[in-house]
């Protein structure tokens, strides 16, 4: 064994802690060629370490970072070649790799030894796929993503049966007309019971499979589900919702489910969805009335913990959509509403420009709606909105005027202060997540 070899097994024997990989960076700093790597290690490690107050020492480390990758990347994943691509570096090592099923199979003890891989994209899978998952190699994995394989079902009852994933904290299943039945090998599976994130996306799951997830008594540490584009409707959304089992979610993605379907309207839970900080319901066909099932009852044991609420692409919201939401006192905590592509036109825009109720608000986007300069200019005349920071208004439809009016008061970028009513700057909340 080598000596770099030594500290490479100590930093894949403790992939969690940093101090073996700032300790080989020192190592390298002393040998010939070896600054500009253990430069690299130590920039990336400070930027896993940076508070939400250090933007500027950010974009400087995100530069020197992108800098050293690009005069020597093709040195630094020698090791990988001919055997996984879509390598992406933490910490200063490969620990995102994708590779094919097969290969994989033939050489995850070459892939294992080149760096501390953390997760695996699998692909093409095909007949590979019940062997790649009994390697005991993924006992080293926090994530594993099999994506637009259509493996089915025989792909849960693998994931799920699979002793070697119990240290998965991120499991990406999207696009494998997933079923059903899927869902309940995947809830059933006490293997996942570490799993924070789990992203059945662009499936075929239905209520029943909702109903199992909810249900499930080993996902309850899951901190973000993704069910875009599945067939949920809107007693599959009450269901994950109200689940007492997932009480921890931070984000639920729902995504084109149909909630705003004809059965939306006999639910009696479905506003326990407010209990989710971060919550995606768009293009889901919802109207006004909708809005008032999922927003006019308060949930009942629980607050409301509603902080993003992306309402995007239901053209049938309209005016009247935009007034619920202006009404609502359960949206007093919202920091950030998205209703692009909404049918939101003048009237609405002032509804909620005068809303009490959305002082919070941080960001608000108003995108692909027919507002225009009458609508907006509430958004300047109001006393209300004393924290909204970013303002997005459609690119058409605008007076130049008025949207230099709108950028100069409200598109702030973090770290500025937010505008206060009377045109002075007066400081207020920060909105550190991505701008849509």
């Amino acid at each position: 064994m080598t000596e770099a070899e030594a500290f490479l097994q100590r930093v894949r024997a403790f992939p969690d802690d940093d101090t073996p990989r700032l300790i080989f960076a020192d190592w390298l700093e002393e040998q010939d060629g070896g600054v500009a790597r253990a430069t690299f290690i130590r920039v990336q490690v400070a930027l896993t370490r940076l508070g939400d107050e250090a933007d500027t020492v950010r974009d400087r480390l995100r530069a020197a970072e992108r800098d050293l990758l690009d005069a020597h990347r093709e040195e630094w994943t020698a090791a990988f070649r001919g055997l996984a691509t879509g390598l992406e570096f933490r910490r200063g090592f490969v620990e995102e790799v994708k590779v094919a099923a097969r290969p994989f199979v033939r050489r995850a003890h070459e892939l294992f030894a080149a760096a501390p891989v953390r997760h695996v994209h699998l692909l093409d899978a095909g007949s590979s796929l019940d062997a790649a998952l009994r390697c005991p190699y993924l006992s080293r994995l926090t994530a594993l993503t099999v994506y637009a394989q259509h493996a089915g079902e025989p792909l849960a009852r693998a994931v799920a049966g699979s002793e070697h994933l119990s240290g998965l904290k991120a499991l990406h299943l999207g696009r494998n007309r997933l079923e059903d039945d899927a869902a309940d090998h995947l809830a059933g599976s006490a293997v996942l019971a570490n799993l924070e994130e789990l992203d059945l996306a662009e499936n075929e799951l239905g209520e029943t499979g909702a109903a199992a997830l909810a249900a499930s008594p080993h996902l309850g540490g899951l901190r973000r589900l993704e069910l875009g584009g599945n067939r949920l409707g809107p007693a599959g959304a009450e269901a994950l919702g109200a689940s007492e089992r997932l009480a921890g979610l931070h984000r639920l993605g729902l995504r084109g489910n149909e909630v705003g379907a004809g059965r939306l309207y006999t639910l009696t839970r479905a506003s326990e969805l407010l209990r989710v900080p971060e919550l995606d319901l768009s293009a889901n066909g919802l109207t006004a009335a909708g809005l008032r099932v999922l927003l006019t009852r308060r949930p009942g044991p629980a607050a409301v913990r509603l902080r993003d609420l992306d309402l995007g692409h239901n053209a049938g919201l309209g005016d009247d959509g935009a007034r619920v939401l202006a009404g609502c006192p359960h949206l007093a905590g919202v920091r950030a509403l998205r209703l692009s592509d909404c049918g939101v036109g003048n009237d609405g825009a002032r509804a909620l420009a005068e809303s009490p109720y959305l002082d919070q608000l941080a960001t608000l986007d108003l995108s692909n709606n027919p507002v225009g300069d009458p609508g907006f200019r509430a958004f300047l005349d109001t006393p209300h909105l004393r924290s909204l920071c970013r303002l997005t208004a459609p690119t058409l439809g605008v007076s130049s005027r008025m949207q230099h009016a709108l950028d100069a008061r409200f598109r702030r970028g973090p770290g500025l202060p937010c505008p206060s009513p009377t045109g002075g700057y007066s400081p207020g909340p920060r909105h550190h997540g991505p701008e849509r």
